[in-house]
């Protein structure tokens, strides 16, 4: 099966697994699928305003709308508006699709969603934004204390501080997922 089908049945998974799905938390969930937990999803995330993105994740979401996997829909808040993305018509059509590769990472699924349910569009961008900061200092080969990562952290997104960053953080690393920390 191509990879195409599996992302769409891994997007259609989440849409059931992970109730109050948005854009953010599923471009984030991706995103921690394929870094920290290995699935090889084959997205090519950059960093931007709001964490690592790719939007192939996007196009692969109006896919498996299209294919009944999952429905997206315009939700407003006071503060603006968001996507609220749940199991579309025929879910368990387009999870078959993927079926093998669902199975084989169904541990992996299922960590992200434990672990991530529950967390906020801001705190998911902070989240991912620092394991993109530790991964591009593991690629180079460094090797950072709390602080010099938070304040790599601060450098990209100013809008948190260095306490909060911290924070986050320190939570990353006993969940062991950060790899660059001393």
């Amino acid at each position: 099966m191509s990879t195409d089908v599996n992302r769409l049945a891994v997007i259609t998974w989440l849409a059931e697994s992970a109730s109050g799905l948005g854009r953010t938390a599923l471009m984030k969930y991706c995103y921690f699928l394929q870094v920290v937990c290995g699935v090889p999803l084959g997205y090519r995330f950059s960093l931007y305003s709001y964490g690592p993105f790719d939007s192939d994740v996007l196009s692969d979401l109006d896919s498996a709308g299209s294919l009944g996997g999952v429905k997206s829909s315009v939700v407003y808040f006071s503060g603006g508006y968001g996507y609220r993305i749940e199991p579309g018509d025929r879910p368990d059509r387009v999870k078959r699709m993927g079926g093998t590769f669902i199975d084989a990472h169904q541990k992996e699924l299922q960590w992200v969603v434990d672990e991530f349910k529950g967390w906020d569009a801001s705190g998911l961008e902070l989240a991912s934004t620092l394991v993109y900061s530790d991964r591009e200092a593991v690629r180079r080969g460094e090797q950072l204390g709390i602080g010099e990562l938070s304040s790599r952290v601060r450098d990209l997104k100013p809008r948190f501080g260095i306490p909060q960053i911290q924070a986050y953080a320190e939570k990353l690393l006993s969940r062991d997922v950060l790899r660059s920390i001393r």
